[in-house]
């Protein structure tokens, strides 16, 4: 119901409690004639959505069937023009968007847009040089070792 609840509770005292008093135009079936009102421009508004909701879909629809088949015509042409020169160039600059895939409702998986991690590296691990200890910290060259040094 698109009538607010406040209201509702009005036109509910104009049924009930107020239902033998008048103000200057504002009565109970006055209300309720407006409460029909809204309820009825609600209901066209929402057949209106949905007619354009529908319109939205066969467009989009279009359009993608148009973007494949230019995305086809494209290659095709790339193709055709690998001899000339100035042909394939032209074409190369042509750079067509990918096509978009909307959810068709609510069964839809839908994926983020959160960057996910990348490759795990691959091969082992680099081995960790082992700490100098004992004889292989030693200084074992000609100067250090000389008696006279």
């Amino acid at each position: 119901m698109t009538i607010p609840a406040p209201v509702q509770t009005i036109l509910a005292l104009f049924t009930t409690s107020f239902v033998d008093v008048r103000f200057a135009d504002v009565d109970g079936p006055t209300l309720a004639r407006l409460a029909a009102n809204v309820e009825t421009a609600a209901e066209s508004v929402a057949a209106a959505q949905a007619a354009l909701d529908a319109a939205r879909d066969a467009f989009q629809a279009q359009q993608d069937a148009l973007l494949q088949h230019a995305q086809r015509a494209l290659a095709y042409a790339r193709v055709y023009a690998e001899g000339d020169v100035a042909l394939s160039q032209q074409l190369e600059t042509i750079n067509l968007p990918r096509p978009t895939r909307r959810p068709r409702g609510e069964d839809t998986l839908v994926l983020a847009a959160d960057v996910q991690p990348g490759p795990r590296p691959r091969g082992r691990p680099r081995k960790v040089p082992v700490a100098q200890t004992g004889a292989e910290s030693l200084d074992l060259s000609p100067a250090a070792s000389s008696p006279g040094g």
